[in-house]
């Protein structure tokens, strides 16, 4: 009848036997007890009855708990949320292709090759770490990036075939000298042209009218005119200096 039963729970079962027992021994004369020891056995009663339904509902509120934590089903979210932003790729493949020129170059034995390829490196690391801060600027270095940036690894990785040892080997590497310097000079007014104040208003008055233009009809011959006054404006500005 008891069997499977925590003590706690056997103990609140016990106790109405225990009290009634002990009144129906004192009423009938077979034992003789004060008041006292009838109302410890009431108030031990009523104890374990309370702590045995507290435990009771403690213990069917834990399997609703575990199925709100641990059994619902994690909430939809729409397919665009974990889609990368438009520059990740291209930001990915110059970090990897920077690896691969600075692995390369340390496998160089020509110490003015290497050293003109771990220039050169650096250089595009710091250009890297400018775009990752303000991607909006990749556009000005997506050229060096997408077809600079990963020939110049294939020739850091493939140097070993420059140094043939055939009639032609000293051009070949005086061409490939000669690449490596333009490529850095390259990269250097690239970033040059990343900090000039000229393109971060152009930026500005990029986003400014792309602002502008949300919630607009498609087509821009419709756009407010100060829209196109201001298109205008930025277009003869860039053929000036140009």
């Amino acid at each position: 009848m008891f069997r499977g039963l925590s003590a706690l729970a056997l103990a609140a079962a016990m106790a109405p036997f225990v009290f009634f027992g002990l009144l129906i021994a004192t009423a009938l004369g077979f034992a003789t007890l004060s008041f006292g020891p009838l109302i410890l056995a009431f108030i031990g009663w009523m104890t374990l009855g309370r702590w045995y339904r507290r435990a009771q509902r403690d213990a069917e509120r834990e399997p609703i708990i575990e199925a709100r934590v641990v059994r619902e089903p994690p909430p939809q979210y729409p397919a665009e949320a974990y889609a990368p932003p438009a520059h990740f790729d291209l930001l990915l493949s110059a970090k990897h292709d920077i690896g691969r020129i600075r692995g390369a170059a340390g496998s160089i034995g020509d110490a003015a090759i290497a050293r003109q390829f771990l220039a050169l490196a650096a250089e595009a690391d710091t250009i890297h770490a400018r775009l990752m801060a303000e991607p909006v600027k990749l556009g000005l270095a997506r050229r060096y990036f997408a077809s600079y940036l990963p020939r110049s690894a294939d020739l850091a990785e493939g140097y070993h075939r420059f140094t043939r040892d055939d009639a032609k080997g000293d051009t070949r590497r005086a061409k490939l000298l000669d690449v490596l310097y333009r490529l850095e000079v390259a990269l250097k007014q690239q970033e040059t042209a990343l900090s000039a104040p000229e393109m971060s208003r152009i930026d500005a008055d990029i986003r400014i009218l792309s602002d502008d233009l949300k919630g607009f009809n498609p087509d821009f011959t419709q756009a407010p005119e100060p829209i196109l006054n201001r298109v205008d404006e930025i277009v003869r500005n860039a053929k000036k200096k140009g």
